[in-house]
């Protein structure tokens, strides 16, 4: 009977041994699905475009492109599998100069693109001035360890980078408008507040400026460099991106900061993201997939019904 007792409870064991094993090791359920590679739709509504319609065509279904690392449809949400980084490796920051070399760009950006040469205002253009400050925050991040790609118009596919932010400036024409702005994008990685925030604590002390946000634009939220769904010329959905229109050319006080202190605005700027990668390692940044949930399928036209029997 002893005995009996006794080889039940080493089954048991055993059992319960195996079962803790197979969990260990079993492939976790959740990444099953089907897998979608780079272009592929995506049961996801597209990311707007400056160009879109305010309202969207509620018969159109919501098809969005998976970016150049591909992604997995699930049950529910679409997986972007986290990019396969060196972790302890060189970490790296895109600084893209707005408008520069605007006439080399894919034919996924559209013609409407090479149009945008920027502002200009009493001989000042922004491409030179976008220039001369990413030119100098390079000097600095690179003193600091860091890699520092210096992008045009055109963004690398799938850019993958620590950080990545679009230098811009603004005018109204009439000098009436002062401060600075920013935007981040939707459906990225959770980080992109953090960025913007550090940014914008930094470059608001530094300069003196006022937070503009009341001109805060769709085109800015909607920015192109970081619209990954739309374009495969876009920054990584797991990299940290932000647009920063950092003043107005046609204000005085603005540009007398960005022509005659740009040392001030670069310095700024660099320490708002030296700030964020401190705060943020690549464990962080890039340790996870990116689970997004899929768009409902949009209603179509619905038929009135009829008063004839």
């Amino acid at each position: 009977m002893r005995r009996g007792l006794a080889l039940t409870v080493v089954a048991v064991s055993v059992i319960a041994a195996v079962v803790f094993v197979y969990q260990s090791f079993a492939p976790d359920p959740r990444s099953a699905g089907v897998v979608v590679p780079a272009g592929g739709p995506l049961p996801l509504t597209n990311d707007p475009d400056p160009d879109d319609p305010d309202q969207m065509d509620p018969a159109a279904p919501p098809v969005a492109l998976a970016p150049p690392t591909g992604a997995i449809v699930q049950q529910g949400i679409v997986r972007l599998p986290k990019p396969l980084v060196d972790l302890k490796g060189q970490r790296r920051v895109g600084i893209q100069v707005g408008h520069w070399q605007t006439t080399d760009v894919p034919k996924e950006y559209g013609a409407r693109i090479t149009t945008q040469t920027g502002a200009s205002y009493a001989g000042y253009t922004e491409v030179d001035l976008n220039m001369e400050i990413a030119n100098r925050m390079k000097t600095l991040l690179t003193a600091q360890g860091i890699a520092v790609d210096i992008i045009p118009t055109t963004v690398p596919v799938g850019y993958l980078a620590d950080a990545f932010i679009a230098l811009h400036c603004d005018s109204d024409g009439v000098g009436e408008l002062s401060g600075f702005k920013m935007a981040r994008s939707q459906r990225r990685g959770p980080y992109e507040d953090a960025l913007l925030a550090t940014i914008k604590d930094a470059y608001a002390k530094a300069t003196g400026l006022d937070y503009d946000l009341t001109h805060v634009t769709r085109q800015m939220i909607g920015y192109y460099a970081n619209n990954w769904s739309r374009y495969q010329h876009a920054t990584s959905p797991f990299t940290p991106s932000v647009i920063l229109e950092m003043g107005f050319l046609s204000n005085d006080d603005d540009r007398d900061l960005l022509v005659a202190h740009p040392d001030v605005v670069a310095r700024a700027i660099t320490d708002g993201l030296l700030t964020f990668l401190d705060e943020h390692p690549r464990a962080k940044i890039f340790g996870q997939d990116l689970l997004i949930a899929q768009a409902p399928l949009r209603p179509g036209p619905q038929a009135t019904p009829s008063s004839t029997p």
